[in-house]
């Protein structure tokens, strides 16, 4: 090998070897100390894109966990509540039995009625004051429902409005039209968003058209979840908006998609018009004609707070002749949104026909869905629906039972038998939820183990491999160093020669 002084190219290869080393020696440090052999992009670029997938995954399916044991602590909260309205509706049904006894006077069913009467308002309370972090669990809990802003519309320049409770109803468009040839039928066709349609027809009853004759404060009432219009040849299309349904779940969409719809008929007194035992038209004043091409649809969906405004408007031509007339829905008055039907002068009014209008309402904050998953796919979510379980409610509807005598203790009775198994249906269902939600958590922990393991198999480092490779390079380095040493020396050789 040559002798050369300007280029001492023994050194230049000597400490490019030491650099390399010094970078697998480096690398090997940075990996004992992480614990992880992907530490940055360049270690290795796919290796880190399923990586950082995995882990965001993993997050999720971890707050998953959270949730589901929140969603069992909610229907443990619930369920615990229902126990004690069972607890109650069975004493309610002995004190009836007790009243509906002939041996007893009013003097004895009047100290009854008090503690029937307590024990009613004590489910009432019950079910109002049954909340999980803020949200009410015995008024409904479910799909909640707002009023929608958009629809608004002018009745000959006054607005009118509707108010009823929705829950438990799968989201997709349900459209009501009149295109049958048989009385007192209206046709329900379903979109789902999952492309399915489905159609049941639906007997309802006669419609009712009303004449107010003067006077003020005529109220139309509508308690419960009653839904009452004209339905002469109506198309109304109900939009929920929420999560989607379960493709997979076949029963379940037909069931929840195809609700039980009911009509019933009008039956006038002297002094009021009653549809079943949920509106009424009360004022002595009134008349009213039955009219047998009228639809009513009843209990589309059963209730839940906040209720649902709903505006329906009428064609060119139909008249709103004023009396004072306020209606309302479920007991409030619809200034409580800021509509009211309130009409001056005149003596009468009537509903025309309400051709293709259309009813919307918007998902108000998904409540009843349990996030069970990392995704937000519908098969990681969990619905769950609580009708109102209050006595005075659509579910249980003890509205106006009583011990006064032993014809309504009969009555009650059989209204109380009842809601004693809408109760334990609402409570079979909670804790059906609840195993499922037990399963599902127990599910995802095995697959966090899993996928923990394969995150790890991608990203760790394999701390016996890494201290393998730390004892090379670090040997290898300590070996360059010398190497640069010597090789640095030989151009002295050089000086040795010149002397």
């Amino acid at each position: 090998m040559p002798i050369r002084i300007g280029s001492n190219v023994a050194s230049i290869n000597a400490g490019r070897h030491l650099d390399k080393n010094s970078a697998d020696f480096a690398l090997r440090i940075e990996r004992l100390s992480s614990g992880l052999r992907i530490n940055r992009g360049a270690d290795d670029a796919a290796g880190l894109s399923v990586s950082e997938g995995m882990r965001a995954e993993l997050k999720g399916m971890k707050q998953a966990v959270s949730n589901a044991e929140q969603g069992v602590s909610l229907i443990q909260l619930a369920e615990g509540s229902l126990n004690e309205v069972s607890a109650m509706l069975g004493r309610l049904r002995e004190l009836a039995v007790q009243s509906a006894n002939s041996t007893l006077n009013d003097e004895n069913r009047g100290s009854l009625a008090a503690e029937f009467n307590q024990l009613i308002a004590e489910i009432d309370r019950i079910g109002n004051s049954t909340r999980y972090n803020g949200n009410n669990l015995l008024t409904g809990f479910g799909n909640l429902v707002e009023q929608d802003p958009a629809v608004s519309t002018a009745l000959n320049g006054f607005t009118g409005a509707t108010e009823v409770d929705i829950s438990g109803a799968m989201p997709g468009t349900y459209t009501f039209t009149d295109t049958s040839n048989t009385d007192n039928q209206i046709t329900l066709s379903i979109d789902l968003p999952d492309g399915t349609q489905l159609s049941q027809a639906i007997d309802v009853g006669p419609t009712l058209d009303r004449e107010v004759q003067g006077g003020t404060g005529r109220n139309l009432v509508a308690t419960g979840t009653t839904f009452v219009a004209n339905f002469d040849r109506l198309g109304v299309s109900v939009t929920l908006v929420g999560p989607d349904v379960d493709k997979g779940n076949t029963a379940q969409r037909s069931q929840t998609a195809a609700p039980d719809f009911s009509g019933l008929d009008p039956t006038a007194t002297e002094s009021n018009i009653i549809i079943g035992d949920r509106v009424a038209i009360i004022d002595p004043a009134v008349d009213a004609t039955l009219d047998a091409v009228a639809k009513k649809l009843q209990d589309a969906v059963v209730g839940l707070d906040p209720p649902v405004s709903v505006e329906l408007n009428t064609e060119t031509g139909d008249s709103f002749y004023p009396s004072e007339i306020q209606i309302n829905a479920n007991g409030h008055p619809l200034t409580d949104v800021g509509n009211i039907l309130n009409l001056s002068g005149g003596n009468s009014y009537s509903d025309g026909r309400l051709d293709g209008k259309k009813i919307f309402i918007d998902d108000a904050g998904g409540g009843g869905l349990f996030q069970v998953g990392p995704s937000g796919d519908p098969n990681d979510r969990i619905a769950l629906n609580i009708g109102d379980m209050r006595a005075t409610g659509n579910e249980l509807n003890l509205n106006g039972i009583s011990v006064a005598n032993q014809e309504s203790s009969r009555q009650a009775i059989a209204r109380i038998d009842t809601a004693i198994l809408v109760v334990s249906r609402q409570r079979g269902d909670l804790g059906a939820v609840q195993n499922r939600l037990q399963f599902t958590s127990s599910n995802l922990g095995n697959a966090i183990q899993n996928l923990q393991a394969a995150e790890a198999a991608i990203r760790d480092a394999d701390i016996a491999e890494e201290i393998s490779q730390f004892s090379r390079a670090q040997i290898l380095s300590q070996a360059a160093t010398a190497m640069v040493t010597q090789a640095n020396a030989l151009p002295q050789n050089a000086l040795q020669l010149l002397q």
